[in-house]
């Protein structure tokens, strides 16, 4: 027993120390959000505690304290697969097995709604210009689709999210009659909302495919739901892959927030 409790340890350690490296390495290319910050702090109080349980095993109340650490962890570790299960459910929950076929097998049609991201001098960052090429393909597929872009003004940001966004699917060949521009948004729940006003105000389908990262598209999902939308999702490709534990673990406080705000 013994034996299985120092290897499972050490597993621990190097999993948090792996973790760290992401986390650390990430906030260095001026990403920091609750998940890298959180996360690092945590793993260190992981670490520190199996060390001392290991070192101090006689002493009764470092023992106890570095047990219930442990435990912490344990279960916090499991609610994060379970929220995760959520956020895969979502990705998983695609137009093609949510509603492009009508039961006559005819096509419906849908309204593409692209998550707002940040911009760089009117230029979309790596994340919003995968989101964007990834509606514009499918628009390209679908030529009955239209297209919300959603997104508003940061404060270090020269125009608005959807401003940018609206140009970058013209210059992709996506016609500007298809593009409805949101331009208020400052969250997820604000994104949707207000396209879900535009949707009701210009007569758009009610079928919407939400565009976003993989561990993102439920959240939005989600927010759809609520406006009583029927939603897809379409997850966009990680071009920064060595940033995804920070922003898996963010989404994870993300969803909890929305989960605990409808217990209220």
């Amino acid at each position: 027993m013994k034996k299985i409790i120092n290897i499972f340890q050490i597993i621990v350690i190097i999993i948090c120390n792996l973790l760290i490296v992401s986390f650390v390495f990430t906030m260095l290319r001026n990403i920091v959000n609750h998940g890298n910050v959180i996360g690092t702090i945590g793993c260190l109080i992981v670490i520190t505690a199996i060390i001392l349980y290991r070192k101090y095993k006689k002493n009764k109340k470092i023992k106890l304290v570095s047990k219930l650490i442990l435990i912490f962890t344990g279960i916090f570790a499991i609610y994060c697969v379970v929220v995760s299960s959520f956020m895969l459910s979502g990705m998983m929950n695609t137009p093609q097995t949510a509603f492009s076929s009508g039961t006559d097998g005819t096509y419906e049609p849908e309204t593409v709604i692209v998550l707002g991201c940040k911009t760089i001098n009117g230029h979309p960052s790596v994340m919003l210009a995968a989101r964007l090429d990834k509606a514009a393909e499918y628009l390209e597929e679908n030529p009955q689709a239209v297209c919300i872009v959603t997104g508003g003004k940061g404060s270090d940001e020269i125009e608005a999210e959807a401003v940018t966004m609206e140009r970058y699917l013209i210059t992709k060949g996506i016609d500007s009659a298809r593009i409805y521009t949101e331009d208020k948004a400052t969250n997820t729940e604000e994104n949707i909302r207000y396209s879900a006003e535009i949707i009701k105000k210009e007569k758009l389908p009610e079928n919407v495919v939400i565009v976003s990262e993989s561990y993102h598209v439920y959240r939005g999902m989600r927010n759809a739901q609520k406006q009583g939308l029927n939603a897809a999702s379409l997850p966009a490709p990680t071009n920064t892959p060595w940033a995804l534990p920070s922003y898996w673990l963010r989404e994870i406080f993300a969803v909890s927030r929305d989960f605990a705000a409808d217990l209220l």
